[in-house]
């Protein structure tokens, strides 16, 4: 056994010891400088500014700016840090649309011959969501330009479906989609040349037939729901 004057003398240097070893154990906790944060409060989560919306167990469901509460995510604890607020939306970012629209109607078209034109158009770019399932797609028409009838040619071989006793017409079409997702909306504005023909079916076909010079390029615009 150890005597009394020996543990008198090691007290010390025992000490110093459990000092060391409990400042060691401080080092390698995680820090917890975002505790008590309550549902409001503004936070910074890997340097974007947010709110909490929701705690959760061991961290805080974060709304991002310009976020819409369906795309907040969880963060651990060690992860957010008190502060500033994210910045209000702008008159622009208020001003935008945060649904579909609505597919122009086929009347819109000025003539018969546009009319139906609208409608094959319509058909091929805009449709509703699958069953259970996002991404209904509608279509609004800015500018719809109608070439003079002419006959085929040899470059237009590759309809082969086609009733070439009728004549072609060229379009050029100026038009928006919209992509109804569950959390946002797509926009895409895009101008395309068409092909319309008719197949021996009698029913009139319209085929993007490229593009040409001083076309417009196409815009995107990702606008989460608010």
């Amino acid at each position: 056994m150890l005597s009394r004057s020996y543990l008198h003398r090691a007290a010390p240097a025992l000490a110093f010891v459990v000092a060391i070893l409990g400042n060691a154990a401080m080092l390698t906790t995680p820090l917890r400088a975002a505790e008590g944060l309550a549902v409001g409060a503004c936070v910074t989560v890997k340097g974007q500014t947010g709110r909490i919306i929701k705690l959760t167990p061991g961290g805080y469901l974060v709304q991002g700016e310009g976020k819409a509460p369906s795309e907040a995510l969880n963060w651990a604890r060690s992860d957010v840090d008190p502060g500033p607020c994210p910045h209000p939306p702008t008159a622009a970012q208020l001003a935008q649309p945060h649904k579909c629209f609505a597919s122009d109607a086929d009347s819109r078209g000025a003539s018969g011959l546009e009319r139906s034109y609208r409608s094959v158009i319509r058909r091929t770019f805009a449709h509703p969501a699958e069953p259970g399932m996002d991404g209904a797609v509608t279509i609004h028409f800015q500018s719809f330009k109608i070439g003079a009838p002419r006959r085929w040619m040899v470059s237009d071989g590759y309809n082969f479906s086609a009733d070439r006793s009728k004549p072609i017409r060229e379009l050029r079409v100026l038009f928006t989609t919209c992509t109804d997702y569950r959390t946002a909306i797509s926009l895409r504005q895009m101008e395309r040349n068409f092909d319309c023909f008719t197949a021996p079916t009698g029913e009139t076909v319209c085929q993007v037939s490229g593009s040409t010079g001083g076309m417009l390029p196409d815009k995107t615009q990702y606008i989460p729901k608010q």
